[in-house]
């Protein structure tokens, strides 16, 4: 059975794997979901936002508001 040339899958399985940037970068190019690129945005600045509230850079965020 070592004889054997790995087929197209084996070969898949033995590429290295890409990150998950470029992966959903990849999936938006080809499913066409550019609208999902705005509130991904919009959810990394809120959760930004929230991690900063915590920190000694808290006062600099209120005065935006």
């Amino acid at each position: 059975m070592s004889d054997q040339k790995p087929n197209d899958f084996e070969k898949a399985g033995e590429q290295a794997q890409p990150g998950l940037v470029k992966e959903f970068i990849a999936f938006l190019g080809e499913n066409k979901k550019f609208w999902l690129i705005p509130l991904l945005l919009a959810l990394l600045a809120i959760g930004a936002l929230l991690i900063l509230g915590g920190t000694a850079a808290a006062p600099f965020i209120y005065t935006l508001f």
